[in-house]
């Protein structure tokens, strides 16, 4: 299992690896199918002769009358180069993501993480390989949240981290971490502050609203809330069983707790909900 997760990790950084030359490839590639397109409208983008009437006739291409759209395939070209690059990327990340969102194994995910930060930090980037380890390190911080693993995140933040500080990615760590220290210690009013803050992303995550709301004792508003969301990926399913099976005890209702907690439970896999919902129906 370990030689394969190896395998698989060296496999996300050796594509890096020549990633500039494929991008300029790209970007060259997509440069060319761009200036092609404007020319079935615009006809031929250099200077050229054109018989007119029997006579020649010399034309200044659009390239020449209409520079300005020149400039626009320049900007969706590199638009679209970038696209590429950073959905090929994601797409490897994606496979990784999976242990999380569809296996519900927090443990192996922020496993598999470590080992990616480790073996990418050992490299002699090339390419975009050190993107690979960005991307890793800010997902990694994520998985040790997830994890319960509070102070750890905040030591690899503080120490570790390579990324650009202040960038976006550092920035919605911080906020993931602070929103996680304000919802343990039972802070109400630091975590609607800094949810406050926290931009869209995080305002209009019904999972979070939810603790917000929790927080402030309106578990009614909170059942309603988790009750009407639809979370398609188990990891957040099981997510929001547990938050709607902790509102149900909070109010009454504990056969609905119970029922929700035995979910979190069989599907909780290594996730740190289902110790915690073993606790509820043991009692």
């Amino acid at each position: 299992m370990k030689r394969r997760r190896k395998e698989q990790i060296k496999k996300v950084y050796e594509k890096q690896k020549n990633g500039r030359i494929r991008m300029i490839r790209n970007v060259l590639l997509i440069y060319v199918a761009l200036i092609c397109m404007v020319s079935i409208f615009k006809g031929n983008p250099f200077p050229h002769q054109e018989t007119v009437l029997f006579f020649d006739v010399k034309q200044p291409g659009w390239v020449t009358t209409d520079p300005w759209l020149l400039w626009i395939c320049v900007a969706v070209d590199l638009m679209a180069g970038i696209f590429i690059l950073i959905r090929d990327i994601l797409r490897d990340f994606s496979k990784i993501d999976r242990i999380l969102s569809q296996q519900c194994d927090a443990e192996k995910y922020s496993e598999m993480l470590e080992e990616l930060i480790k073996y990418g930090k050992g490299l002699d980037y090339h390419g975009f390989q050190k993107n690979v380890m960005l991307i890793a390190e800010s997902k990694y911080v994520v998985a040790l949240i997830i994890n319960g693993q509070l102070q750890k995140a905040e030591e690899y933040i503080k120490n570790e981290w390579e990324g650009k500080r202040e960038g976006r990615s550092w920035q919605q760590v911080m906020t993931n971490l602070e929103l996680a220290k304000k919802y343990q210690e039972k802070d109400a009013a630091g975590y609607s502050a800094t949810l406050e803050k926290a931009g869209k992303v995080f305002q209009k995550n019904p999972l979070f609203m939810a603790k917000n709301l929790m927080l402030k004792g309106e578990d009614e508003a909170a059942v309603r809330l988790l009750e009407n969301d639809t979370e398609k990926l188990p990891y957040y399913e099981v997510t929001r069983r547990f938050l709607l099976g902790v509102c149900y005890y909070r109010i009454g209702k504990e056969e609905q707790g119970k029922e929700c907690m035995e979910y979190v439970i069989g599907h909780g896999n290594t996730l740190k909900c289902k110790e915690e919902a073993e606790k509820y129906v043991t009692v």
